[in-house]
């Protein structure tokens, strides 16, 4: 089966590159493979959390939705060269 890239489904052909660039994957069918292996680890890891002594409503709301906000600290005392 061929995946259908007219200009009708660019939006999919991007977000294959765009997930490829993420999972460090070179092809789109790679980046399908690789996304699809996340999801299935990260949905096993998810259902372990619910029951861990450290989860909070917070952090269960947080976890539940469909997107989420990383905040990021630039630390000018890391050497990036090594």
């Amino acid at each position: 089966m061929r995946i259908n890239t007219t200009d009708s489904y660019e939006w999919r052909t991007d977000l294959y590159d765009r997930v490829g660039e993420l999972m460090n994957e070179s092809t789109r069918s790679g980046a399908v493979d690789a996304s699809a292996q996340f999801t299935e680890e990260m949905m096993h890891n998810l259902e372990r959390a619910m029951d861990h002594p450290d989860m909070t409503p917070e952090l269960a709301a947080l976890l539940s939705t469909s997107q989420v906000e990383l905040e990021y600290e630039i630390r000018s005392d890391v050497n990036v060269s090594d």
